[in-house]
């Protein structure tokens, strides 16, 4: 719902809930703690998909394959505003974590042959959570793996015919 209206009230969101807004207030004391709670959730899912995917340790194509299929769940589960998101100095921190392991595993991925290497410094890191966004989005009938494999072989082979 926030997604969708991210100034939607707390009495909207009991509503679409379910429960009466004295519910939601009882366990969040204002508008900006429920959402604290949310991207306190959506970061916690990101690390939990980085560590199901074991980006060290799994080969780099199933590394890949899994932890887009882990964050298109997550961007799903948990559409959220991430500038808003990202304004929450703790939540920021641990988000920074999470991308210098993405980081590190998509030089791991260009290393071992995955990906092209000479291709521009970050490139990889700014298209892969874009096509991430855009599959979760764009192709909600798909499921995770479905998506994931979207993504993947748009990163891996691109959009050309040959």
């Amino acid at each position: 719902m926030l997604a969708a209206d991210p100034g939607a009230s707390i009495a909207s969101i009991a509503a679409e809930a379910g429960v009466d807004r004295r519910t939601v207030y009882r366990r969040f004391a204002c508008r900006e703690e429920l959402l604290g709670a949310i991207h306190e959730a959506r970061v916690t899912a990101i690390e939990q998909a980085i560590e199901d995917a074991r980006l060290r340790e799994a080969p780099v194509a199933v590394a890949l394959h899994r932890y887009v299929e882990n964050i298109i769940a997550v961007n799903r589960t948990w559409p959220v505003d991430l500038a808003r998101m990202l304004a929450d100095d703790s939540v920021s921190a641990r988000r920074d974590m999470s991308v210098r392991e993405v980081d590190a595993f998509l030089q791991r991925a260009t290393d071992e042959g995955l990906l092209r290497p000479g291709l521009p410094e970050g490139w990889a890191s700014a298209l892969l959570p874009q096509l991430m966004h855009l599959v979760s989005r764009q192709l909600p009938e798909l499921s995770p793996g479905q998506a994931a494999d979207v993504v993947v072989d748009t990163l891996l082979n691109g959009l050309g015919a040959s």
